[in-house]
């Protein structure tokens, strides 16, 4: 597809007007400043910890609360998955009783900026899950998210846009920091096979201008996933880590926005 040049080359402020203009990919991101206090942060890291986290088997570590919908993209039917969210929200809601309800916010927040509301992705009676918490302190490779690729099966197919929002609880003392690639994905498919999306190759990115920009505490930080994206590992002190919790935004056909993870 053809990739024209961001307007301009910075973050802006949540408005109705950026808020299209990042559907568009016309800007590279928009930062909510002090979506939550130091208090809220403290709270949420401290309740991840106590949750305890699981791992994804690649390379650099990643632990996670909750679930990607993108894992069940290979040979697992739709029953497996919205079963699954079933018990992914109990452990979410674990971690929200003891801080604040993240996703909520997120929908109150953005909901007034948007042209026909926000809500969580649902298909058939059955809602998706949103809202994966993650402590990603080793980064993150080279990858791009779009569900009419990703998820060719579900009802994100027929987004014509895809967002990503992360709230960062807490950060560490050096490095984490995101890279945007300006090359949105557009990958050769076959039929409904889903396309490999993480680990891509460089020359995807050959050439494009990026942004980059790191990952602030009590900060939301929204970016346009089409575009490849990478986070580079850091500096952790003691008791301190990249830990955040986000998920995608898309824009479906009536402009209505879907939330999922």
């Amino acid at each position: 597809m053809t990739t024209s040049k961001w307007q301009v080359k910075e973050e802006l402020e949540l408005s109705k007007d950026s808020l299209l203009a990042l559907l568009n990919n016309e800007i590279p991101a928009i930062r909510i400043k002090n979506f939550a206090t130091r208090e809220e942060c403290a709270s949420f890291a401290a309740a991840v910890e106590k949750a305890g986290l699981k791992y994804y088997s690649v390379a650099r570590r990643i632990g996670y609360i909750g679930m990607a919908q993108y894992e069940y993209r290979w040979g697992r039917p739709k029953e497996d998955y919205f079963a699954d969210v079933r018990e992914a929200n109990k452990r979410q809601r674990a971690v929200f009783s003891e801080s604040f309800d993240v996703v909520q916010r997120v929908i109150d927040v953005v909901g007034p900026h948007t042209e026909n509301g926000i809500c969580v992705a649902h298909e058939g009676g059955h809602e998706y899950y949103a809202g994966i918490i993650r402590q990603a302190s080793e980064g993150v490779d080279l990858h791009a998210d779009f569900a009419p690729f990703n998820s060719p099966t579900y009802a994100i197919r027929h987004i014509t846009s895809q967002l990503g929002w992360n709230f960062y609880a807490e950060q560490l003392v050096e490095g984490g920091l995101t890279t945007v690639h300006n090359a949105p994905w557009d990958p050769v498919m076959e039929g409904d096979v889903p396309p490999q999306s993480y680990d891509l190759p460089r020359e995807v990115v050959a050439g494009a201008e990026t942004y980059t920009f790191s990952p602030d505490m009590g900060d939301v930080v929204i970016f346009n996933t089409r575009n490849p994206h990478e986070i580079s590992g850091g500096v952790a002190a003691e008791g301190r880590n990249r830990i955040s919790i986000g998920a995608f935004i898309g824009r479906m056909p009536n402009k209505e926005l879907f939330m999922w993870s």
